[in-house]
C-alpha cells in the first residue's frame, strides 16, 4: 500500500483513494468514514448497479472525489465514464483518485456541473451559497449513454431537462437523489415529462430513486425524437454559420432581442 493512500478490495479488484479528505483531516465526512472502514460509500447501491451488468457509457453527475465514477470504471462493464464535479478543490481530488487507479483513459472528468442551460448557476452546497459553472448534458456528451447517476443537492430536475435529447434517443437507466418529499414530487413530475417512471427501488441514507423508461409506441418514439433532434440540429447549424460568417452574429442577436 502506498503511503497516504486508502486501498479497497472489491471482488478481487483494488481501488485506491487519496488518504486526505477533500475537506481536510479534521472533517473527514461520511464518504471517507466508509472508505476508512474498507468499503465503498453507498456500497449496496453500487453493488446493485454492478449486478445489472449494463455494458456501455456511465455518467456520474456530482462525482465528488470519484467513489462512484471509479466503481463504474473498475467494477462495472462500462466502456466510458463521464464524471462532473464543479468545485475546484474537489475536482482536484477527483483527478488524483482517477490517476491513482490509472483510469484517465476511461474516465473523462469535467470541472463543471450540469443543468438545463449553459452558464453560471447559484446553488447551496454544504450549507453555503455557491456559484457554479454549468453545461447541458446534451451539449457535452453527444453519444450513446446507458446509465446516469445524479446527486446534485436538489438540482436533479434541471440536470434531467438539460439531457432531453439524450433521454429521448438512448433511454438510459437513471438514478437520482431526492432528499425531501417536495423534491421527490418535482423529480417524478420532471421524469414523467420525459416518459420515465420510478421503478420502486430506493437506495441510500438520502433517498436515491431508480427511474426506468416507459414503453413507447412507435409514434411516441418518433415525436419524442423530433422534439429533441430538430432544435439540436438547428442550434448546431447556427453555431456553424456563426463560425463561418462571424459578422452575422451581432445582427442576429439584435433581431432576437427585437422579436422578444
Amino acid at each position: 500500500m502506498q503511503a497516504g493512500v486508502i486501498e479497497l478490495t472489491y471482488r478481487g479488484r483494488i481501488c485506491r483513494f487519496d488518504g486526505e479528505p477533500a475537506y481536510g483531516l479534521e472533517n473527514p465526512g461520511i464518504i471517507y468514514a466508509a472508505l476508512l472502514k474498507g468499503r465503498f460509500y453507498e456500497h449496496a447501491f453500487l453493488d446493485y448497479i454492478r449486478s445489472l451488468q449494463i455494458r456501455g457509457v456511465y455518467v456520474d453527475v456530482g462525482a465528488y472525489i470519484g467513489t462512484h465514477s471509479l466503481f463504474f470504471a473498475l467494477m462495472c462493464p462500462s466502456t466510458r465514464v463521464y464524471a462532473f464535479e464543479p468545485r475546484d478543490f474537489v475536482f482536484e481530488r477527483l483527478g488524483k483518485n482517477i490517476a491513482l487507479n490509472e483510469q484517465g483513459k476511461k474516465i473523462k472528468a469535467h470541472p463543471w456541473g450540469l443543468s438545463d442551460r449553459t452558464g453560471q448557476v447559484s446553488v447551496t452546497l454544504d450549507r453555503e451559497q455557491c456559484v457554479l459553472e454549468c453545461r447541458r448534458l446534451d451539449d457535452v456528451v453527444q453519444r450513446r449513454v446507458d446509465v446516469i447517476k445524479i446527486d446534485v443537492e436538489g438540482m436533479e430536475p434541471r440536470v434531467i431537462d438539460g439531457a432531453t435529447r439524450t433521454l429521448a434517443r438512448w433511454r438510459p437507466l437513471i438514478f437520482a437523489e431526492a432528499g425531501k418529499p417536495q423534491e421527490y414530487e418535482a423529480l417524478v413530475a420532471c421524469m414523467a415529462r420525459h416518459r420515465y417512471r420510478p421503478s420502486g427501488r430506493v437506495f441510500n441514507a438520502t433517498p436515491t430513486y431508480e427511474f426506468v423508461p416507459e414503453r413507447r409506441t412507435s409514434w411516441e418514439r418518433y415525436t419524442d425524437l423530433a422534439k429533441t433532434e430538430l432544435p439540436w440540429l438547428a442550434r448546431r447549424s447556427v453555431r456553424r454559420l456563426a463560425r463561418r460568417f462571424p459578422g452575422l452574429v451581432a445582427p442576429v442577436k439584435r433581431l432576437r432581442r427585437t422579436v422578444r
